[in-house]
């Protein structure tokens, strides 16, 4: 697989977002800080904005009227604007609707943004790490809600209209399960999933989606891959690599297991198969 290249000719995935929490960047994110970001990514991420952000603070212990804090912290992103990525004081958020496979494009853009952040202004450790991959599967032939996903999606997640026991008189028409899984003894990993009609992704988030489908119905696989650990480790780009690497890996065997060959086969390759 080249560089670059989607892992399917129809990809079904709408939304990947990588969270860092690290605690509170003393010098935030401005000035010298930010200028060295910018150069650090800007072969990646050309653009640079502000962002502005005003927080409510209510202090309930004092009759005191409430205090606005506002924020401002650098965007950067691609020209078209379908992969962005946040800094502010505590938080370092990448997202695209462009994605282009693990290895081949996402990962290397992790590494780029954490080193970037390293070397310009370092937090004092890693609260959390998280990973999250949102699917909108649609099928063509499927046209009508809640639809017929039995020869597309794995039977297990169908279970809730499964007519062996599921009466005639109860039809179902929508519905999300939701399950979390122990990755490991610091790591979770919670799916969402079941046919859906319309977007799980707003067409006009902050990582802009190029070509959005046609609203219609969808099988909803929401994948979210997260670390947490009562002890803050050193912001160490390898280690948060590593760890990314971990928390990916149940993210591609749940994705693997959920969808059928038919589905890899018939849609999502569809338009690789028919200009071959």
């Amino acid at each position: 697989m080249s560089r670059g290249r989607p892992p399917f000719a129809n990809p079904p995935l709408a939304l990947t977002v990588l969270e860092i929490r690290y605690l509170e960047l003393s010098g935030g994110m401005a000035g010298a800080a930010k200028h060295a970001m910018r150069l650090a990514v800007r072969e990646h991420l050309p653009l640079t904005e502000s962002l502005t952000e005003d927080n409510i603070e209510i202090d309930l212990r004092a009759p005191a009227p409430a205090t606005v804090r506002r924020r401002t912290f650098p965007l950067f992103s691609t020209r078209d604007r379908t992969t962005v990525l946040q800094v502010n004081e505590n938080a370092l958020v990448l997202q695209t609707t462009s994605y282009g496979g693990w290895e081949e494009s996402f990962r290397p853009l992790i590494e780029v943004s954490i080193r970037a952040l390293e070397q310009a202004s370092p937090p004092d450790g890693v609260r959390r790490i998280g990973l999250r991959y949102i699917d909108e599967i649609r099928v063509p032939e499927i046209d009508s809600a809640p639809g017929d996903w039995r020869d597309y999606i794995h039977a297990s997640l169908l279970a809730a209209a499964n007519p062996d026991f599921i009466p005639a008189s109860l039809q179902p028409f929508l519905w999300q399960g939701f399950v979390q899984y122990q990755t490991a003894s610091d790591s979770t990993m919670t799916v969402r999933y079941g046919p859906q009609d319309g977007y799980a992704v707003d067409p006009q988030v902050s990582a802009r989606r190029r070509n959005p489908p046609a609203h219609g119905p969808f099988f909803l696989l929401d994948s979210d891959s997260f670390w947490t650990a009562d002890e803050v480790p050193e912001f160490d780009t390898q280690w948060i690599l590593n760890r990314c690497n971990a928390l990916h890996a149940p993210i591609r065997e749940f994705f693997g297991i959920a969808t059928t060959d038919k589905l890899r086969e018939e849609v999502f390759d569809r338009r690789e198969k028919d200009a071959s």
